[in-house]
């Protein structure tokens, strides 16, 4: 990400565009994504199956 602050640099530009970066940027969540997909397939033996076919 750039931050692009005009001459002469302040202390308050600074600031204003660290809060500007902050407001912007959240973390987001995956927990409504959990769970939702139902094969029935074992995460392990999937993961097994899958590597044993690049070879």
């Amino acid at each position: 990400m750039i931050i692009e602050i005009k001459k002469p640099v302040t202390k308050e530009k600074v600031r204003d565009a660290l809060a500007l970066v902050s407001k912007e940027h959240r973390k987001k969540s995956l927990r409504k994504h959990f769970g939702k997909l139902k094969r029935g397939l074992n995460g392990t033996s999937y993961q097994k199956k899958i590597r044993d076919e690049w070879n």
